[in-house]
This record gives structure tokens, C-alpha cells and sequence, in this order.
């Protein structure tokens, strides 16, 4: 069995190149080559980190070299492609979140991969927060009793600016969503982390702020039911004044046991901290925010995901992020865009009718 998992990249823009920061801090990991449609910006990706390989695609570099892994940090659009041509390989594959904006193509890639035997995780790295799986573990040892009501928060700013960076932003065809798909989703993922299956949404979404430039939302509100009975809401704006002066993101829930647990990140893109916790004096839990509160979120926390992926591929197990797990976060958000237009609740996990649908409610064909 491999003590080092050796790794491919695909796609070398800016969150290309934090997969291969966060790899380089790795010993149970070694990135061996890059691809990109740019070969130009391949090329600069390999020069920086040493690397003999670099592609235009991912089936030159597929074909060219032997590798354990590949994680795809493309746009979210062109995720797809790449991690099919892996899996049918034989390759393991991590994908930066979404994991793709269409259900269809993630349901056809989590099918893939079982066929195949091979490994497919999500990239969620705030899950590695030491907040959040502190939180996790107290929910997952009972202390907080059966959960009964969760709520996550995604109050965020963005500007014009933000938008106009690239072609793609803020536009159904380019993203296949907007607050929900491109910010949201990481706490949409911990929230089903830390409280289970969703088993029905019931959502709304509006562009309130941002119309004249995007086409996606800028704000949404949403109730999740879950198997074990829980009721969970999410409430999502990036009409905030900037990233750093709005509040950020906010997960809590809370238990019949009559204890609550919570987890705050402000501002954004810094690493999150317990905000609610009943086991542990104020002293212990003030030391953790000061230890803890304020640091960089990037790309440590990409080390610690893509860390787990490589152990899995040592150590033969599942990755703390599955497939599965990276899809019921997109199927959340598509709900409720289907939700939308139906004005009813959608029932998970959906059926193919359904997936075909709020595929196409969010392709920017009809949008």
C-alpha cells in the first residue's frame, strides 16, 4: 500500500493554485503534474512548485502520467469532464465544491465511482475547522440529546467588483447559481454534517441588490427536514456592505437535552470559533476563540481536507467528505430552486424527473 498518495491538478486559476499550496504542505502527499486549458498558466503552476508536468488537459495528463489521485479545481461548470475521465481510470477524485452544478452529472459520477470501486470526495474544508468538529463531536457523542432544531446563516457582502472579476460569476450558465451554489453551500454542507439526511426543502430566492450586473440570487430562505425528525432553516444574503464588516457565516443547534452548540466565522474566510457551548467553563472556551479566532482560513484548511483524502487512499477507507455527502449539499440547493418555481415542497433524495428539472430551471437556458 503507498505511503505517499501522488496527485494530478486540474485547473491552475486561483483555487487551482490553493490545491496546490495546501498539497505542498502535505508529507502523505505529492503533486505530480497540472493540467489547465491555459497551458500557459499550467506551465506557471508548475514552474512555481517544481514540477516536471504540465497540460493542457486532463486526458494528456491522465494518459502521461501515473497518478493515485486527481482534484479538480476548475470553475464549477467544467468539474465534470475531468473527474469522469479519472474515475473511468480507475483514479480516485476529490472536486472543489460544488461538485458539479448539474445533478445529473454528479449522480452519473457517484454511480461512476461505485461501478469503478474508486474513491469520490467533496472539498468542504471548513468542516476541519477545530470549532467545527469540536461541535460535530459533541453532537455525535449525544451530549446536546436528539437534535431538534438547527439554524445556518450565510449573511455576507459582495460588490460589483466581486462580480465583474470573472465572466462567469453571477450567472446561471457560468455558476448554475449564486449565493446558494458559490457561498452558501459550505455551510449547507456542515449543517447536513452536524445534523443528517435531508428529507424535504421548502425554499425561496430573490436578487435584491445585485440585478443589474448578476442574474442568480443574492438572498435566499429556506426550512430542511431531516430523517431523524430535526427542522433545520438557512438564511443567505450577499447584500451586506463588504466582506469584512458583515457578519459572515453561523451554524447552531440545538438539543433536547436543553443544550445548544454553535460555531461563528466573522469576518469571512477567517477561521470559525465556538460561539455556544454549555461543556466547558467561559475560560476554556474564550482560550479556544483566542488560539483559534481570526486566523486564515486558506489554505490550511485545503491542507487538512486533501490530507484526509490521502490518508483514505493509504489507508483504504472512506474520506471524511464523500461523494454522496458533496452531492446532498447541491441536491439542498437545487430544491430549492425547484421550489421555487413549484411553490411546494421538494421531497429527497429527488427522482430523476425531478433532478432533470431543477437542472434545467438553473442551466441559464430558460433563466
Amino acid at each position: 500500500m503507498a505511503k505517499v498518495a501522488r496527485f494530478g491538478l486540474v485547473g491552475c486559476g486561483g483555487i487551482g493554485n490553493t490545491h496546490a499550496d495546501a498539497l505542498a504542505l502535505l508529507d502523505e502527499a505529492e503533486l505530480l503534474a497540472v493540467c489547465d486549458v491555459d497551458i500557459g498558466r499550467a506551465r506557471e503552476t508548475a514552474a512555481k512548485h517544481g514540477l516536471k508536468h504540465a497540460f493542457g488537459s486532463a486526458e494528456e495528463m491522465l494518459e502521461a502520467v501515473t497518478v493515485d489521485a486527481v482534484t479538480v479545481a476548475t470553475d464549477h461548470k467544467h468539474h465534470f469532464a475531468p473527474a469522469m475521465a479519472a474515475l473511468k481510470r480507475g483514479v480516485d477524485v476529490i472536486i472543489e465544491k460544488p461538485i458539479t452544478t448539474s445533478l445529473e452529472e454528479a449522480h452519473t459520477l457517484l454511480e461512476t465511482a461505485k461501478a469503478r470501486g474508486v474513491k469520490l470526495g467533496g472539498v468542504f474544508q471548513r468542516r476541519f475547522f477545530p470549532a467545527a468538529l469540536r461541535m460535530h463531536r459533541a453532537i455525535e457523542e449525544g451530549r446536546i440529546g436528539r437534535v431538534a432544531v438547527a439554524e445556518c446563516l450565510a449573511l455576507l457582502g459582495r460588490d460589483r467588483a466581486y462580480f465583474a472579476r470573472d465572466a462567469w460569476r453571477g450567472t446561471w450558465k457560468g455558476e448554475g447559481g449564486g449565493a446558494l451554489m458559490n457561498q452558501a453551500i459550505h455551510m449547507i454542507d456542515m449543517l447536513l454534517w452536524m445534523v443528517g439526511v435531508p428529507t424535504e426543502v421548502y425554499g425561496r430566492w430573490a436578487t435584491l441588490k445585485h440585478g443589474d450586473y448578476i442574474d442568480v440570487e443574492d438572498s435566499s430562505c429556506a426550512v430542511v427536514s431531516f430523517d431523524s425528525g430535526a427542522l433545520a432553516t438557512i438564511t443567505v444574503t450577499t447584500t451586506l456592505e463588504s466582506i469584512e464588516k458583515a457578519p459572515g457565516f453561523r451554524i447552531a443547534v440545538h438539543g433536547t437535552a436543553g443544550y445548544s452548540v454553535g460555531l461563528s466565522e466573522t469576518p469571512e474566510l477567517t477561521q470559525a470559533v465556538t460561539d455556544q457551548w454549555p461543556f466547558d467553563p467561559p475560560e476554556t472556551v474564550n482560550a479556544w476563540a483566542a488560539a483559534e479566532g481570526g486566523n486564515p482560513g486558506f489554505p490550511a484548511f485545503h491542507s487538512d481536507a486533501l490530507r484526509d483524502f490521502a490518508r483514505a487512499i493509504i489507508e483504504d477507507r472512506d474520506p471524511l467528505v464523500t461523494g454522496l455527502q458533496a452531492y446532498r449539499a447541491l441536491e439542498v440547493i437545487k430544491s430549492v430552486y425547484l421550489s421555487q418555481v413549484r411553490r411546494t415542497p421538494i421531497s429527497l433524495p429527488m427522482s430523476a424527473a425531478d433532478r432533470a428539472e431543477a437542472d434545467r430551471i438553473s442551466s441559464g437556458e430558460t433563466a
